[in-house]
């Protein structure tokens, strides 16, 4: 699998998917409320307005089928890197401001040199811009530079214990913390893609889930938040540049974990995962 050019279709392209995905509550044993976790995070991490950033954002631009990558430094810089309709990577250079409540971006060189555009609507979440939009961009973060504590190496793979979710049903997990599924390659700091397999009647092709995200850590607590496009959506009915239908986030269960880190980051125990059954472990 190539996770470098699935990433723009699992994260941004929900915004263009139309249809209904219920969520099922009844599978990993015991249920944890997503919007109980998400207010834990949002004590837990709190956001300030109105300061310079680091984080990277997928984003779709009008008219435009795009994948277009941000990245924010804390010192008022911003890099773009562009997927063309042929898989060619280009990048260009660029400033931002955030004052008053508004991001302000202006690209400095490449074919856009020149462009300003100013945000029409911030939505924070996880502690940071999560998402944002212009009159000519939707923009989704994939990736920050918040948490302190870094995995034990860049595409920290772990691989969780085949769980039974129903009578007949059996689920296979995998956690990634640092993909480097963007232009060029490089480490997003922040990530987490989760692989969901469930195997119905012993068959031999499950069912396979893929979803990109971000995760915050504190101390050992660990949280992850895949819904990012789903909320954003929401957030910002009726003020996005262009129509995104019914948004839904990746995966039946749950796309809002929390859990800890033990044993140096080789250990990663998910709540909603049956942790009876034993961590995910580092591989």
């Amino acid at each position: 699998m190539d996770l470098r050019y699935t990433i723009g279709i699992l994260v941004l392209l929900l915004f263009f998917l139309f249809g209904s995905c219920s969520k099922d509550d009844s599978g990993n044993g015991q249920t944890f409320n997503e919007d109980d976790v998400l207010r834990a995070v949002e004590n837990q991490f709190r956001f300030t307005p109105n300061q310079n950033f680091e984080a990277i954002y997928l984003a779709r631009r009008v008219n435009s089928s795009l994948d277009w990558y941000l990245s924010f430094t804390t010192n008022g810089t911003l890099e773009v890197f562009l997927t063309t309709d042929t898989n060619d990577d280009f990048s260009f250079r660029g400033n931002y401001t955030y004052l008053n409540d508004q991001i302000t971006i202006e690209i400095l060189d490449g074919p856009f040199n020149g462009l300003v555009e100013n945000s029409t609507i911030i939505m924070p979440q996880f502690g940071l811009v999560a998402a944002f939009a212009t009159e000519q961009m939707i923009a989704v973060c994939i990736g920050h530079g918040l948490t302190t504590q870094q995995p034990p190496r860049v595409n920290a793979n772990y691989g969780c214990p085949l769980i039974n979710v129903q009578s007949e049903t059996s689920e296979d997990n995998a956690i990634e913390l640092v993909h480097s599924a963007v232009p060029f390659s490089f480490p997003v700091a922040g990530s987490v893609f989760r692989q969901q397999d469930r195997i119905v009647n012993r068959s031999e092709n499950p069912i396979i889930t893929r979803g990109y995200g971000i995760y915050r850590q504190s101390g050992n607590d660990f949280y992850a938040t895949f819904r990012i496009a789903e909320d954003f959506a929401d957030f910002a009915r009726g003020q996005l540049p262009f129509p995104v239908g019914t948004v839904n986030a990746p995966f039946n269960d749950i796309n809002v974990l929390s859990g800890r880190m033990e044993n140096n980051g080789t250990e990663l125990f998910i709540d909603q995962l049956q942790t009876e059954a034993g961590p995910c472990q580092l591989r």
